[in-house]
């Protein structure tokens, strides 16, 4: 059997587990390490994810971060910070998907517990400054359509690294809005907490320093 192919059984059989909604907190340590070895197993083998897997390996997340599961989140954490290694499996998986999207091409991915959308690039092609999330998508589900989180990635970040590359430079963009991940991070120490959800960007090539800013709305989760 091939590498991915193996990888497409395990996001699988992943997903039957996690649907089951009885979690410990190993089970929740254990399931981040799965997803970090079907990433890194994805890469190694140079296999593209069908958009089966893509949506498997979403909504296993989505199920992880059940608010329900806070109080097994919260003892994860004691031993490890599993939902901050959990945010960098998922940027190294959104890379992986969108070195095998072909150019203009995108992924819109809609959960219970997170919006997601990867995006391929070429820098001449963007014309104006990207919205995330698409509010009036089609099928955006109703706790992202109706809050007012959001961010504006400025089209002025998809520039070319150097004067001397040859042709366009293609980048790969992912955006996610998290409805519950801010309850599972680990506690700050000093008596503060989230308050609101949690939106996470990453762009490869990583861009170089420019005068845009990124704009990020969050509301407050409470007074």
């Amino acid at each position: 059997m091939l590498a991915g192919d193996g990888m497409s059984q395990v996001t699988k059989n992943l997903l039957d587990l996690t649907q089951r909604r009885n979690f410990y907190a190993g089970d929740l340590l254990s399931s981040v390490e799965i997803l970090r070895n079907v990433t890194e197993t994805f890469k190694r083998a140079s296999y593209e994810p069908s958009s089966d897997d893509v949506q498997n390996f979403f909504q296993i997340i989505s199920n992880l971060l059940e608010e329900e599961n806070k109080e097994k989140w919260e003892d994860a954490q004691k031993i490890y910070p599993a939902a901050v290694e959990l945010m960098q499996v998922i940027e190294e998986f959104i890379h992986i998907v969108g070195l095998g999207m072909k150019d203009f091409h995108n992924a819109y991915l809609m959960t219970g517990n997170l919006v997601a959308s990867i995006q391929r690039l070429p820098a001449v092609s963007v014309m104006t400054d990207i919205n995330f999330p698409m509010k009036g998508r089609k099928g955006m589900v109703e706790w992202a359509r109706n809050s007012e989180d959001k961010v504006v990635i400025p089209k002025g970040l998809f520039v070319s690294q150097s004067a001397d590359m040859e042709g366009s430079p293609v980048f790969i963009l992912g955006t996610v809005l998290y409805k519950t991940l801010g309850l599972m991070l680990p506690s700050p120490k000093n008596h503060t907490a989230v308050n609101s959800k949690v939106i996470a960007v990453t762009v490869r090539p990583e861009p170089k320093a420019t005068e845009s800013h990124l704009e990020i709305e969050l509301a407050h989760l409470a007074n």
